[in-house]
C-alpha cells in the first residue's frame, strides 16, 4: 500500500487531496493544527485505512512528532509528502498588519522548508518517492496586493527547483503545483480587485488532481489552469517592461 503524508489536511486542497488518494487505496497521513478537524475526518468511513493528528509546521518538534507518529503507521514508508499547509493575507503592502507577514513567512517558506528537511529520511529510504509543494501562479511575476505571499511562492519555485536536482541522487522527486486563485477558504481572502480580472475558476479537486498528476509526471512544476499556463510561457518570453505591464493589468494596477 502506497503512503502518504500531507500538511494542512484538514480542509481544502489537502482534504480533497487526502479523498482522491484514499479512494485509490493509499495510506494517508492527515496532519494540521486543526487537530478537532483532523479527528472528525478519522474516524469517516472513506479515511478508515488512514492515520493523522495534529502538526504546526512553525514547530519543528510538532513536525517531528507528527512524522514520527506517521512513520509507526505506514512502516517507515513515505511515497508522497504533499507539502501543502499556506495561509495568505492580502492588501496593500504597507497596511497588512507585521504579523501577518510573519506568518505568512513562518508557514509558507520556514515551515515547508521544515517539513522537507525533516521528512528527508523517510523519503531516503522510500523506493521512488516524491514530494509535491504547494506553489502558485503568483510565483511567475510579483503579484501587487499579494507582496509577501508572492514572494513566499518565488521561494518555494527555487526551493523546488533546488531539491528536484539536489534529491534526484536519492531517488527522490521533487515538483510543485502552480494553481492560479483556487475558490477555497484561503482564496475567498483575495482582494477583489485581483479577481475581477483573475476570475475564481479552479476548486481545490482541480488542484489534487493536479498533484496526482504531478505525482506521476517528470516536470519540476506544473501550472494549472490555461490562463496560468499561457501567462507563464508568455512571461519568460517578454522584456521586463513588458512583462510589468501585463502584470499590472491582469491585477488592475
Amino acid at each position: 500500500m502506497k503512503t502518504a503524508f500531507i500538511t494542512g489536511a484538514a480542509s481544502g486542497i489537502g482534504l480533497a487531496t487526502a479523498r482522491k488518494l484514499a479512494s485509490q487505496g493509499w495510506r494517508v497521513g492527515l496532519y494540521d493544527i486543526n487537530q478537532k478537524g483532523i479527528d472528525e475526518l478519522l474516524v469517516a468511513p472513506e479515511f478508515s485505512s488512514a492515520c493523522g493528528g495534529y502538526c504546526d509546521v512553525t514547530k519543528s518538534k510538532s513536525i517531528h512528532s507528527a512524522l514520527q507518529h506517521f512513520a509507526e503507521h505506514s512502516g517507515g514508508r513515505l511515497h508522497l509528502l504533499v507539502n501543502n499547509a499556506g495561509v495568505l493575507t492580502g492588501g496593500h503592502f504597507h497596511e497588512v498588519a507585521p504579523k501577518a507577514h510573519d506568518l505568512m513567512i513562518d508557514i509558507n517558506v520556514k515551515g515547508l522548508t521544515q517539513v522537507a528537511q525533516l521528512a528527508f529520511p523517510l523519503l531516503k529510504q522510500t523506493s521512488g518517492a516524491v514530494m509535491v509543494n504547494l506553489c502558485s501562479a503568483s510565483s511567475i511575476h510579483g503579484v501587487p496586493l499579494l507582496g509577501v505571499y508572492s514572494a513566499t511562492k518565488f521561494y518555494v519555485n527555487g526551493l523546488t527547483e533546488a531539491l528536484n536536482l539536489e534529491w534526484a541522487s536519492h531517488d527522490i522527486r521533487v515538483t510543485c503545483v502552480k494553481p492560479p486563485i483556487v475558490n477555497t477558504s484561503m482564496g475567498s481572502s483575495i482582494p477583489e480587485r485581483l479577481t475581477s480580472v483573475m476570475k475564481v475558476e479552479l476548486v481545490a479537486e482541480d488542484v489534487a488532481d493536479a498533484i496526482l498528476v504531478a505525482a506521476e509526471g517528470k516536470k519540476v512544476g506544473y501550472w494549472l489552469g490555461w490562463k496560468a499556463n499561457l501567462w507563464g510561457s508568455v512571461d519568460k518570453l517578454l522584456p521586463w517592461f513588458v512583462r510589468r505591464r501585463l502584470t499590472g493589468w491582469m491585477t488592475g494596477c
